[in-house]
C-alpha cells in the first residue's frame, strides 16, 4: 500500500477527486480527510451520513480521520493499493513524517502561504536527523502576481527537496465542473481546462510510475466510465 500526502491550506477536494477517479480505474483507493474543517463532508452525495467509509464513484472516502492511527485502523480491514491523504492541520501532520510522497497544494494568497509555512515547519520538526523530504508544489497561479521563485524564498529554510512544480491558472470551466460534480454520483472529467488536466495527469503519472501516453489512455477510460 502506498500513501501520498497532499498538504495545503486550501480546498483540494476537486483535485483529489480527479486523482482518485483515475487511480481507481485499476486500483483500490481510499481518500482520507485529515482537514480541520472536514472539507469533504458536503462535497459529494452519500446514502449514510454517519458511515465510517463512504463509496464515491470508484473509490472510498474516510471523513474526519483523527490522525495517522485512524488511517492505519481503516486500512487494516480493507485492502487498499493507494491512500490519498488531504491534510491542513499542523497538529496532525507530524504523524505523517515517516511517509515519502508529498505534494504542497497552494496559491500565492498570503494567508495560504503563511499557513502552509506552519504546516511544513510542523512536518519537518518530526523528521529524523539529516533527512530531506521530497515534495512537489501544485500551484494555482494568477497572472501579474508572483512566480514559483517567490515560494522557494518562503520555504528555503526548510529541509525539503522540491521537484519540478505543477502550475495551472484558475478557469471557470474547472469551477463549473467542481460544483456540478458535488451533486453527481460520479466524478465527471469532461470539459476541464487543458492546464488543469495536465496537472492531474502529471500527478497520476508520478504516483503510478507511468508514461504520459498511459496516463492519457487512463483519462479517456475514466471519461467513458459511468
Amino acid at each position: 500500500m502506498k500513501q501520498i500526502v497532499f498538504i495545503g491550506d486550501c480546498d483540494k477536494t476537486d483535485l483529489l477527486f480527479y486523482v482518485c477517479k483515475l487511480l481507481g480505474m485499476e486500483h483500490e483507493v481510499l481518500l482520507a480527510d485529515l482537514t480541520r474543517s472536514g472539507r469533504y463532508r458536503h462535497t459529494y452525495p452519500k446514502m449514510e451520513m454517519e458511515a465510517e467509509i463512504h463509496q464515491y464513484d470508484n473509490f472510498d472516502i474516510a471523513e474526519s480521520v483523527p490522525d495517522i492511527t485512524g488511517i492505519s485502523e481503516l486500512t487494516a480491514s480493507n485492502a487498499y493499493d493507494y491512500v490519498i491523504v488531504d491534510i491542513d492541520d499542523p497538529f496532525k501532520i507530524g504523524g505523517l513524517a515517516s511517509l515519502n510522497d508529498f505534494y504542497l497544494v497552494t496559491s500565492y494568497d498570503n494567508h495560504s502561504i503563511q499557513e502552509n509555512k506552519v504546516l511544513l515547519e510542523a512536518l519537518v520538526r518530526e523528521l529524523s536527523k539529516d533527512r530531506l523530504v521530497t515534495m512537489t508544489k501544485v500551484i494555482c497561479e494568477v497572472e501579474h502576481t508572483f512566480t514559483e521563485d517567490f515560494l522557494v524564498q518562503q520555504y528555503d529554510h526548510l529541509p525539503i527537496e522540491w521537484r519540478e512544480p505543477l502550475i495551472y491558472v484558475p478557469d471557470e470551466r474547472d469551477l463549473s465542473r467542481k460544483i456540478n460534480n458535488q451533486f453527481s454520483g460520479t466524478v465527471q472529467l469532461k470539459r476541464l481546462s487543458p492546464e488543469y488536466k495536465l496537472v492531474i495527469k502529471s500527478i497520476v503519472e508520478s504516483i503510478l510510475g507511468i508514461e504520459a501516453k498511459q496516463a492519457h489512455a487512463l483519462w479517456k477510460q475514466a471519461e467513458r466510465s459511468k
